[in-house]
């Protein structure tokens, strides 16, 4: 606080708290959470979006050692119920509303027995067996919430029993191996898996990140200003959050990212950096009132923004991003020193950062397997999970404790990532396995593109052919015959695909945590897809 606690540390719809104001906040509302009969690994459910609340209710838990559950806003009221109970959340911080989601009324429909629940008391309902109370971020509350966070902290702050002296107490004896954060995958075909970290594994993962210049959320430092578009619940916003805060920059939050409200919010308040992938700085590049030039004085947040802007890579150098999962806190591979990618290793992952160990295995006899060779990545090291809740450890490691990530990947003889798809996604077409994902990145190195998928569709002679869905500027002047010709250079025949067709960005189905529901994209492209063949 001495050194940072007069700057801003996260600004919203133009209001900014301090380092010094989001410390003396989330004190009292930790001493009002202990007022709660919160403690060391209470299980604290957090479901806002990005903003000051989040920031303050997540530092809360982390001060006494409880667990921090982030709860997705794009949860419906199906997968919220099921995140609340199987992580036994036991009291929970929420938000009434976000965008066009009501999760007031999504939480009736999770609990039904809310709707009858007199908020002064305890709740005690089957269907969420250890969840006591909410309290809802804004001062509207339900009648079945105890009150507003606000109120919360305004317990902490009048409580004479938990003072700021027995916080102090209480944080000493938090300690590294404290189980500090859940974190909820955003799988689409099962049901989300929590995904337990301790305090040291965030910590010094954001630390290793922060003295490279190369990976999120390198190359921030000291009075910067990030617009961070991924969500705190999850793993790439969370490790932002968090490199700010090492730092003393400031988090910037906005709740629309359309690709037109980022493009204002750019321009009103002034970022340094702003988050994100390629695809959606394209998106911005693409609105129609952008101006030439608008994203140029921003510093690169990843590897991959640093390919995409040709001014910060030397000569006709490919920088490649890293492989990470939310299991191993983020990446888990990549080129920590920013250089480019070594001749030799040009389409590698990078190599194993710190002190992370993988092998590789085969999928049949999961026994390893010689450099070179393809089969299941596994990993192990310190910024591994702790495991998933509720799941016995012999149910997600192997013997040697190292996690088999669903990676098809090989490792050449220098110790070089390479990544060849998940397990099952290959696409069979006459007789050939082709990666979607090798595809996809050829076409959106192609100039104008700013999203792709690629995926199967059942051929009666290919068995399977190869489509590709593209988004692309509206300047491009690109059609299908030419997008061709123009990957016939980069790919094998096999692998170029057969039919490529044209969707604007923002029309692709997407999970919550905007991956490309190629699953749903395929079946709205089908009827598309069938006429024009037809024709």
């Amino acid at each position: 606080m001495e050194r940072h606690g007069s700057k801003d540390l996260v600004s919203k719809e133009g209001e900014a708290l301090t380092y010094g104001q989001v410390d003396e906040r989330s004190a009292n509302l930790a001493r009002g959470l202990l007022a709660q009969g919160v403690g060391k690994g209470s299980r604290v459910g957090i479901l806002m979006p990005n903003g000051p609340e989040w920031i303050i209710a997540w530092l809360a838990t982390q001060r006494i050692g409880a667990l921090g559950v982030t709860l997705s806003t794009f949860f419906t009221a199906r997968e919220l119920a099921y995140a609340v109970r199987n992580a036994d959340v036991g009291i929970l911080l929420a938000s009434r509303s976000y965008l066009r989601n009501d999760y007031v009324a999504r939480l009736e429909e999770a609990f039904p027995t809310l709707a009858t629940h007199d908020g002064k008391q305890d709740l005690a309902a089957s269907e969420c067996p250890f969840l006591r109370s909410a309290w809802i971020v804004d001062d509207d509350v339900p009648s079945w919430a105890r009150g507003s966070l606000a109120d919360l902290e305004k317990i902490g702050e009048a409580s004479t029993l938990y003072t700021p002296a027995l916080l102090a107490a209480v944080e000493s004896e938090v300690a590294p191996s404290d189980l500090g954060i859940m974190i909820y995958t955003s799988g689409s075909t099962a049901l989300p898996k929590g995904v337990v970290h301790n305090q040291a594994a965030s910590m010094s993962k954001v630390a290793f990140l922060m003295s490279t210049p190369n990976m999120i959320p390198a190359n921030t430092h000291e009075g910067d200003r990030l617009l961070v578009v991924q969500p705190y619940f999850w793993v790439g916003g969370f490790l932002t959050l968090v490199g700010c805060i090492m730092v003393g920059a400031t988090v910037l939050c906005e709740d629309d990212h359309k690709p037109e409200r980022l493009l204002e919010a750019i321009r009103r308040d002034k970022p340094t950096h702003v988050t994100g992938t390629p695809a959606s700085l394209k998106a911005i590049m693409a609105c129609k009132d952008y101006k030439e030039g608008e994203l140029s004085g921003l510093k690169a947040s990843s590897s991959s923004q640093r390919a995409f802007n040709p001014q910060n890579v030397p000569g006709n150098a490919r920088i490649w991003d890293s492989l990470g999962m939310t299991e191993t806190m983020g990446p888990h591979s990549g080129y920590p020193s920013g250089d480019p990618s070594p001749p030799q290793a040009m389409n590698s992952w990078g190599k194993s950062l710190f002190k992370m160990e993988y092998k590789i295995v085969d999928t049949e006899t999961r026994e390893p397997v010689g450099p070179n060779v393809p089969g299941e990545l596994c990993v192990r090291g310190p910024w591994l999970m702790e495991g998933f809740y509720k799941k016995l450890r012999r149910e997600v490691f192997d013997a040697d404790g190292y996690y088999p990530t669903g990676d098809k990947c090989y490792l050449d003889d220098e110790g070089y990532l390479y990544f060849q798809g998940r397990l099952g996604g290959m696409i069979k077409t006459a007789g050939a396995n082709v990666s979607p994902e090798e595809v996809e990145e050829v076409i959106r190195l192609q100039p104008g593109v700013v999203d792709v998928a690629v995926y199967p569709v059942p051929d009666e002679k290919l068995g399977q052919m190869v489509v590709a869905v593209v988004a692309m500027t509206s300047d491009a002047g690109m059609d299908e015959a030419g997008l061709k010709a123009a990957l016939k250079g980069e790919l094998s025949a096999f692998k170029v695909p057969k039919r490529i067709l044209f969707l604007p960005f923002e029309e692709f189905p997407r999970t919550p945590s905007n991956k490309i529901r190629r699953p749903a994209l395929a079946a709205m492209m089908e009827p598309r897809l069938a006429k024009e063949t037809a024709s």
